[in-house]
């Protein structure tokens, strides 16, 4: 009767180390999984975004999001994300600055990992990213209604703006700095362009293409527009160009304004705003570069 008690201790143990072995592998795969680098695939020919997505289990929608894509069109030789973006935590991260970070609010950024409001992050956490970023971060101050004059945003005349931003071929003047004001306070929608929800790309559609201006819809497409101006020749009306995501890629276009400001589409506080450039640290080190399109001959692509 003791042997008998004594195997049937052993096979319980047995059983709750065997239990608690598996238990310790699933969760460092998971973790492995959730660390890992970020799934990608490039489109192949006869690729569509439906047979990607049914391929990987996923949804045409959440294929679109991962990639902030505001369509299904796809080309060949496009890299497409197929995991959901993730940020591995550094030294000095905080829920709040990653939020600014990657232009997501607070809530999302929290809902998205199921942590409570007080969270500390550890250095190494894997946080998932909500996904859809295709814009930055907080403006400066907000615009009131009804829409300010240039000089109480501390921004030039619509007379100097007109002058600054002429050339040979464009005559449209002050247009695009109307067309822009106009849109302070539209809603920010991922994907959006009209009145309704705008996007950043979107905003930089509605402002140009009334002028004609042609530019693609993606801000990384926008980015490849026109030409490019060194910063000491920066004219009002010339794109400004962002990496919000730290990949070392363009994820967020604006309008410069002059007087180190521009106007944008914002994420993080849901509509078009103006924000500091220069003067601003977090978009300082984001600027990747400018480009000038308003001029009929050089806004092809």
């Amino acid at each position: 009767m003791t042997q008998v008690a004594a195997r049937f201790r052993f096979s319980i143990f047995a059983s709750l180390l065997t239990t608690l072995i598996l238990s310790g592998e699933v969760k460092a795969q998971t973790a492995q999984l959730a660390s890992s680098p970020e799934a990608t695939l490039t489109v192949q020919r006869g690729d569509t975004a439906y047979s990607i997505a049914r391929r990987n289990g996923l949804t045409v929608d959440l294929l679109l999001a991962y990639n902030n894509l505001a369509s299904p069109d796809i080309e060949v030789g496009q890299v497409l994300r197929l995991r959901p973006p993730t940020h591995t935590a550094q030294r000095g991260d905080t829920i709040y600055g990653l939020s600014r970070m990657y232009g997501v609010s607070v809530d999302a950024l929290l809902a998205a990992n199921t942590l409570p409001r007080d969270t500390k992050l550890e250095v190494g956490q894997v946080l998932q990213l909500p996904v859809g970023l295709d814009a930055a971060a907080p403006m400066i101050a907000a615009p009131a209604a009804p829409l300010p004059s240039p000089s109480a945003l501390g921004l030039p005349s619509l007379a100097t703006v007109a002058q600054g931003s002429q050339s040979e071929t464009d005559s449209s003047g002050a247009s695009w700095y109307q067309n822009a004001m106009s849109l302070l306070g539209t809603p920010y929608v991922l994907g959006g362009t009209s009145r309704k929800g705008i996007d950043c790309s979107g905003f930089v559609l509605q402002v140009m293409t009334p002028l004609g201006v042609k530019l693609p819809r993606r801000s990384a497409d926008q980015a490849r527009a026109g030409v490019s101006v060194d910063d000491d020749d920066l004219r009002p009306g010339d794109l400004l160009f962002f990496d919000t995501v730290g990949a070392g890629s363009v994820t967020h276009v604006g309008i410069y304004l002059g007087n180190d400001s521009f106007i944008n589409a914002n994420s993080y506080y849901g509509k078009v705003v103006v924000d500091k450039f220069k003067s601003d640290k977090y978009w300082s080190t984001r600027y990747l570069g400018a480009r000038r399109v308003m001029m009929d001959a050089l806004a092809n692509y």
